[in-house]
């Protein structure tokens, strides 16, 4: 019996087909499809900092860019990400949350200077984390070119 087992266990294993990968091997084989990442759309969490805080309880600017640029407001926190508007230096921001990497924040835009201040539902506490889906656009920028503040 305890020959018959592994008997038994070589004769399946003849009946792979499988091809071992060999070090000359160095293209890929399959079915794969020829299309471009996208990064997708990532919604901006709010209320991370817990039930005690505002849920974006962090102030920002947008800084002065090189040749009188202009920051991209992303839907992903990639710079291939779609762009969705253009904030000029001085827009006031909301900052909820940032990447994993540290190089992206999660952004409300604050209303621009003569429109109503509002605080887009941002200001008040939550009990919990959730996606930020109120009035006012969100989306994600370069941590490089936002200044905190304390207004």
């Amino acid at each position: 019996m305890r020959i018959l087992f592994p008997a038994l266990l070589l004769l399946l294993s003849a009946c792979n087909n499988v091809q071992p990968i060999g070090n000359d091997t160095d293209t890929v084989q399959g079915n794969f499809a020829d299309t471009t990442l996208s990064p997708g759309t990532r919604p901006i969490r709010i209320g991370e900092n817990g039930p005690g805080f505002a849920a974006c309880a962090i102030n920002g600017t947008v800084a002065t860019l090189p040749d009188n640029g202009t920051l991209p407001l992303r839907t992903a926190p990639f710079s291939d990400a779609k762009q969705i508007a253009v904030l000029q230096p001085g827009r006031k921001l909301f900052i909820c949350t940032r990447s994993m990497d540290q190089r992206w924040l999660g952004v409300v835009v604050r209303p621009a200077t003569g429109e109503p201040d509002q605080d887009c539902g941002v200001s008040a506490r939550l009990d919990s984390p959730r996606d930020y889906a109120g009035p006012c656009a969100s989306g994600w920028v370069a941590n490089a070119f936002v200044q905190f503040t304390a207004d």
